[in-house]
């Protein structure tokens, strides 16, 4: 399907679904606004009895080691409370875009919630560590950037500082542009994950660079299209419509992607539950 048939069939899948889709959306957002709230109470408590400097961004740049392990322990926690919702949101969406009842994959996702969750869980740190992984060097060339800089203004200026910040600068610009092209690359490894859970999440990733090869500039060409309705999502009930009916779409445009790749194991798995359920 081209982009305009993807928009206009998901479109159709959202009316048809839109209470469900609406529900989903109430569901995650419900979730975060628990974490941010659980952020502030934190925030709170540490800065009444004197440790703020927790949450304090010069002790990171610093590189004060208690509040990077306060940091890194905080985003784990985090990522997973959201991982497991947003693993299961993906799937429901994915079961709207493609016409099925979500109802069966609700039901089987609640009564294998532990496994199904703990795998979420794993697949979700896995990824996010490939990611920070490959900004490392990134990383490394801001800091050489920030360093040089501040040598430059304290220090008389010479050839050798301006030849590393001229080669921090370049380095960083192209490492951002290459982080991009990987991170898109990788936008398929969940949906992979979703359709067919018991997947290798290394393989999933593997799979998914190999599918996005040549794909990048319509990926960025179709999730670009839905800038226009930023404005809208500003106001409180046009983004009851606009964020699900994008999340449909973009789930379609996710399905379509694999093309011939898109193996959905999960009605196979529920068919199974429920013939076990029914002798049992």
């Amino acid at each position: 399907m081209t982009d305009t048939e993807i928009k206009k069939l998901s479109a159709q899948r959202y009316a048809d679904n839109s209470g469900d889709c609406v529900a989903l959306m109430i569901y995650q957002y419900s979730v975060i606004t628990f974490i941010l709230l659980a952020e502030y109470a934190a925030y709170f408590i540490f800065k009444n009895v004197g440790y703020d400097w927790f949450y304090s961004f010069k002790e990171l740049v610093h590189g004060n080691s208690m509040t990077w392990i306060f940091w890194i322990c905080k985003s784990v926690i985090e990522l997973a409370l959201v991982s497991p919702g947003n693993n299961l949101i993906r799937r429901l969406y994915l079961d709207v875009a493609m016409g099925r009842d979500i109802t069966e994959s609700r039901r089987y996702i609640t009564a294998h919630s532990m496994k199904y969750f703990s795998k979420a869980c794993y697949c979700a740190f896995v990824q996010w560590f490939i990611k920070i992984t490959a900004l490392i060097p990134g990383i490394l060339a801001v800091y050489g950037i920030n360093y040089w800089a501040h040598e430059i203004t304290i220090n008389e200026l010479t050839s050798g500082a301006l030849f590393c910040l001229t080669a921090c600068l370049s380095i960083s610009a192209t490492w951002a542009f290459l982080a991009v092209k990987y991170y898109i690359s990788l936008a398929m490894t969940p949906y992979i994950m979703v359709l067919n859970p018991r997947t290798n999440i290394f393989d999933a990733c593997d799979l998914s660079v190999r599918l996005m090869d040549g794909k990048h500039v319509r990926y960025i060409t179709f999730v670009a299209s839905y800038l226009k309705f930023l404005p809208f999502m500003l106001l409180i009930y046009p983004f009851f419509g606009v964020y699900p009916y994008f999340k449909v779409s973009y789930s379609l445009f996710m399905y379509e992607l694999l093309g011939d790749k898109n193996h959905d194991k999960m009605p196979g798995m529920i068919k199974r539950w429920k013939k076990y359920m029914n002798e049992n």
